[in-house]
């Protein structure tokens, strides 16, 4: 790996993405190599640049046919436009270039995920970590496996290993806790998802999360608290308008805006008058849905 590879490594894993496409902007104006392009395209789809980010992979890929990461790069560009069948396709060639390259079948791995094929999810998953067992992205995909699977245990350990590789991630806390809550370590999950507010304070499935945990904990203040949050950045989501009405009603002192959220949420949809078709819809525990049913009674 050559030094300015390893430097764009190192930002674009600090998260500077700014930073370093302006650094292969500069790159590209010295010299047009087709991993300057890569680099940019990297950081432009983190920035949400979509439509240059492709740009730039497909760029790279003109210049360098043979080489596996561009491909990976591109289809990730695809990926983030939505178009899965060139996205696929490009992993494809990528593993077909090089069977050696990890990133290609985590990426892969994340599109199996998203549509349900579990086993196949799990296969590049596997073969990605025996491949580069310190690609942390692998292990959080596996882990979200697992827990889709209820293997809590094994998601808990997959995400404890992505971590330890990558600590400043949001998301993997947030997922850790979720899987700490289903082993019924509620404590755990709440400090997981803690965590995961103090690295994105605008983290909402953090929000909603440590909200149903204190909820379960009977902390309706503080539940309260994080709903309230959490619907300043999402005012009409069902999920945070149920959580919002039941904690009211538990906390005893607002049973008016609690069966007035919870008729909203009845106005959306009939089948909200049911408690536990709503349990099952939102993934809530029996003590949410049971005060979710002593709500429906008064309407």
């Amino acid at each position: 790996m050559s030094e300015i590879d390893i430097q764009a490594k190192e930002l674009y894993q600090a998260g500077d993405y700014a930073e370093l496409a302006e650094l292969m902007s500069e790159k590209i104006e010295e010299d047009r190599d087709a991993l300057y392009f890569f680099w940019r395209g990297m950081a432009l789809i983190e920035l949400d640049e979509i439509t240059q980010a492709f740009s730039d992979m497909s760029r790279a890929v003109q210049l360098d046919k043979r080489n596996s990461r561009w491909y990976v790069g591109r289809g990730r560009a695809f990926w983030m436009k939505g178009d899965e069948k060139n996205a696929v396709s490009d992993w494809k060639r990528a593993i077909k270039l090089d069977p050696n390259n990890a990133e290609a079948y985590a990426e892969r791995g994340e599109y199996f995920s998203n549509n349900k094929q579990i086993d196949k999810a799990l296969d590049d998953f596997n073969k990605a970590i025996e491949l580069d067992d310190s690609l942390a992205d692998a292990y959080y995909g596996r882990g979200i496996v697992h827990s889709d699977l209820d293997n809590y245990e094994d998601a808990v350990a997959d995400y404890d290993k992505a971590i330890e590789l990558l600590d400043s991630d949001s998301d993997i806390f947030t997922s850790r806790g979720a899987a700490k809550f289903f082993l019924d370590d509620w404590q755990g999950a709440k400090e997981d998802f803690t965590h995961a507010l103090g690295l994105d304070e605008e983290n909402v499935r953090a929000m909603n999360n440590r909200a149903v945990v204190e909820f379960c904990l009977e902390e309706y203040e503080a539940a309260k608290e994080d709903y309230t949050s959490a619907l300043e950045h999402m005012p009409t989501e069902r999920l945070l308008l149920g959580g919002m009405a039941v904690t009211l009603h538990a906390l005893d002192n607002d049973d008016e805006k609690a069966v007035e959220l919870w008729q909203s949420l009845v106005d959306m949809d009939r089948r909200y008058m049911d408690a536990e078709w709503t349990g099952q819809e939102l993934l809530w525990p029996k003590a949410l849905v049971d005060e979710a049913d002593a709500i429906i009674q008064k309407l």
